[in-house]
């Protein structure tokens, strides 16, 4: 019997427990168990029943050389059931335990029994992980949504995007997924980091606040408000501060100028210096999720140094015009800045 669970089998773990592993499939275990949160709860309850096992556990085992010694003197007769039965010693820490042969299990049927009992566990665990870690997921369209996690963890929502979270978090650490944008302000909690799984980047703190951006088929962006911030994609790494940005692409992470405007979608707050013009309709056309557009490359080039903080898109568009020397012409739900260009 060679029955495997994420890739580790139950002789592998009954050797881990019974102390007979050697130096390597000792790290395999370690490695094994450190490798999700779900698997070092699995360990644990591994070690729970073989603990309860009682007589099959660590603290009684077989004289092997001798129940061994037992087979093949058997099998060398050719006649197993004609020979004497003779007593097998158990040894314990206390005292060696006398039991007749034709009442004790073979040496086969007790390690078929531990890994039964192992196989049980791990089903049961599983079922009750299924049972317990149930997920809850957030998902905005056409809107913004602000929520609280279970940890009291601040989460804004951006438009066409997806949070998923447990109902609540148990284990070493807080671990959601995200699709889409987001910004976290992190309750701390520097026993429990907060992980999040951005399209396949990992990013890990303890409790700070930072921005997201994950949509599909765009590199992920990950800027940072307050605290540090760990990013991780494949064997790669990087530790963010306050003030600074990454790019993921594929495996790569590139650090990048930061931009602070993005996070206009839950602030409203936009603070330009010397921002060529195309690059501010950029920042407010995602700010306000508005169609803003200017008319020509003539005027993509002019600078803008100003700040807006919490105003309504009309009275932004007309402060940028009048300070361009420019007009805005309305089609539909489509804004048009025009002009001559920039001395």
């Amino acid at each position: 019997m060679n029955n495997h669970h994420d890739n580790i089998s139950e002789e592998l773990l009954a050797k881990y427990f019974n102390q007979t592993a050697s130096i390597m499939e000792l790290e395999h275990v370690r490695s094994w168990a450190e490798t999700s949160p779900a698997n070092a709860r699995a360990l644990a309850a591994y070690k729970l029943i073989w603990e309860k096992a009682g007589d099959i556990s660590t603290k009684k085992k077989f004289d092997t050389d001798l129940g061994w010694a037992r087979v093949r003197s058997k099998m060398a007769s050719g006649n197993p059931g004609s020979e004497k039965q003779e007593p097998i010693f158990l040894n314990t820490a206390k005292k060696r335990t006398l039991l007749p042969v034709n009442k004790a299990l073979p040496l086969t049927l007790w390690a078929a029994a531990v890994v039964a009992l192992l196989v049980m566990a791990f089903g049961w665990f599983q079922f009750r992980e299924e049972k317990t870690l149930e997920l809850l997921s957030l998902t905005t369209q056409n809107n913004v949504s602000e929520t609280y996690l279970p940890d009291g963890t601040k989460v804004f929502l951006n438009h066409n995007s997806t949070i998923t979270y447990p109902q609540s978090f148990s284990g070493e650490l807080r671990s959601v997924s995200l699709k889409g944008e987001a910004f976290f302000d992190v309750k701390p909690d520097k026993a429990h980091p907060f992980v999040i799984d951005a399209n396949g980047a990992e990013i890990k703190v303890l409790g700070t606040s930072f921005n997201v951006k994950a949509y599909d088929k765009q590199p992920v962006r990950v800027d940072v408000a307050t605290g540090k911030v760990l990013v991780r994609k494949a064997k790669n790494e990087i530790n963010l501060l306050k003030g600074q940005s990454v790019e993921v692409l594929d495996d790569t992470l590139r650090a990048i100028v930061p931009d602070m405007n993005l996070m206009g979608y839950r602030t409203k707050i936009f603070d330009f210096n010397a921002t060529e013009l195309n690059s501010v309709v950029t920042s407010i056309r995602d700010g306000y999720h508005a169609d803003v557009r200017l008319s020509g490359d003539q005027i993509s080039h002019c600078r803008l140094t100003i700040r807006f903080e919490k105003e309504p898109l009309d009275a932004t568009l007309s402060v940028i015009a009048e300070t361009l020397h420019l007009k805005i012409r309305k089609e539909g739900k489509t804004y048009w800045l025009e002009g001559a260009g920039c001395k």
